[in-house]
């Protein structure tokens, strides 16, 4: 479900990467979703004229395929740049004997590492704090690193200090456990 709900927030994001758990999770999803479909359009259609009820599909099964036309375009020309292949290869959908190939591009493991079309889906974004990108969110998608903003005072942080003052001097903490535990609430705000 996590590969679908992905799919659909990058809704019509052409460019960048899609792991083959994405891609297929957003089909099954999709495909479940269109049998629900036909089967309340079937339900539907029960009380309708013979002629209408010969005719396939309905008006759910349409809008649902509707809803769903540009982001499955979207993730499987992202599936596509993550084996290294153009998004234009999408139109082998069209031509019956050829879409099998789109197929199996969507089984293929994805390029290791950073390709052209983008960083890799299944890394990790790890930044070092001696690497050009430190202090810098970085896009899965477009790779493209951009500057951190400040962080904030934490005003909970700065009462937690004055509590441990407080019990610190009240007598209920020792002078050593005030310490560790004020190294510990400090540590927490370098994070």
């Amino acid at each position: 479900m996590g590969g679908y709900l992905r799919a659909m927030r990058q809704y019509a994001v052409f460019r960048g990467r899609a792991s083959r758990a994405e891609f297929w999770q957003f089909t099954a999803v999709l495909i479940g979703l269109v049998i629900i479909a036909l089967i309340v359009d079937g339900a539907v259609m029960q009380n309708v004229d013979a002629e209408l009820q010969k005719k396939p599909g309905g008006i759910f099964s349409a809008l649902l395929v509707l809803a769903h036309l540009v982001p499955a375009f979207s993730v499987t020309v992202r599936r596509l740049h993550d084996t290294d292949h153009s998004g234009w290869l999408v139109l082998l959908n069209y031509i019956p004997p050829l879409n099998l190939v789109i197929v199996v591009f969507a089984c293929m493991r994805g390029t290791a590492g950073a390709n052209r079309y983008g960083a890799d889906p299944l890394a990790p974004l790890t930044l070092s704090t001696g690497s050009a990108t430190a202090g810098m969110r970085v896009d899965p998608v477009s790779a493209v690193a951009t500057p951190l903003p400040a962080a904030p005072v934490r005003s909970d942080v700065i009462a937690e200090l004055e509590r441990l003052g407080r019990l610190r001097r009240e007598g209920h903490l020792s002078e050593a456990e005030f310490e560790v535990m004020k190294s510990e609430t400090l540590a927490q705000v370098r994070r």
